[in-house]
């Protein structure tokens, strides 16, 4: 635990030096690496949120400016919550926030169509894109940022072993997770949409084991087996077409 608790330090000191922008952007990636990352891991320690996001933030504009728009809603709830800000404090972190998150699809979209852009960054975007729209309450434009996310994790399989890996061990579960949440959304639209969602997840290749265990080593063993247990079920009610 030691040795994980250093390694982390070295991480975010070497993220925070080489970390580019204005000091309002810097202000919000330190933002994200002292609060929201503790947030969005809840009580479960998590690899994404620990160090691959970050690493690779400090090289990706899109990953970058999306990790301070995620930031800058947290602060704003955070703030809100607490109470004693001004509504015009709040209109002015909500615009910085959007006006992050639109420059990191605009750094996506730019390098999607110069043939630059590796599709795990472009993974790792869809994700982030998803958990800021599900805070911002954009329902639509969360689950249009998912499925463009489980589109493209059937064609990391065919990729070198490391990103293989990266996708099995930590991005498949994270999308897993993600769907659950959506139950409710999925819900509301019609049969053809379920179904097409339902089959999306079918290609989503996890390195959990496909048998539940009789016990489980520790909580994330278990966490695990439940979302794939959830995602089974999720999976076969839809393309059943509920009946």
């Amino acid at each position: 635990m030691l040795f994980r608790s250093q390694q982390s330090a070295a991480i975010i000191h070497r993220v925070l030096t080489r970390i580019s922008g204005t000091a309002q952007e810097k202000r919000g990636f330190q933002y994200f690496i002292a609060n929201t990352a503790r947030e969005l891991m809840g009580y479960y320690t998590s690899s994404f949120w620990e160090y691959l996001i970050l690493q690779a933030s400090v090289a990706e504009p899109s990953l970058q400016h999306a990790v301070i728009a995620i930031a800058a809603l947290h602060e704003e709830f955070s703030n809100r919550r607490l109470g004693g800000v001004s509504p015009d404090h709040e209109n002015a972190k909500s615009i910085f926030a959007v006006n992050q998150y639109m420059k990191a699809i605009s750094h996506l979209r730019r390098s999607l169509s110069a043939g630059k852009q590796a599709p795990l960054t472009a993974l790792m975007s869809c994700l982030l894109f998803v958990c800021f729209d599900y805070l911002r309450g954009h329902l639509d434009s969360a689950m249009m940022h998912l499925q463009s996310g489980l589109e493209i994790l059937p064609d990391l399989s065919s990729r070198s072993k490391e990103d293989r890996d990266i996708v099995e061990q930590i991005m498949a579960p994270l999308f897993m997770r993600l769907t659950v949440q959506s139950i409710l959304y999925i819900d509301t639209r019609n049969s053809f949409d379920q179904r097409r969602f339902a089959k999306q997840l079918m290609h989503v290749r996890t390195r959990a084991p496909a048998l539940i265990p009789d016990a489980f080593g520790d909580l994330e063993e278990a966490r695990s087996a439940l979302d794939i247990a959830t995602n089974g079920l999720f999976r076969v009610f839809y393309i059943c077409d509920g009946k």
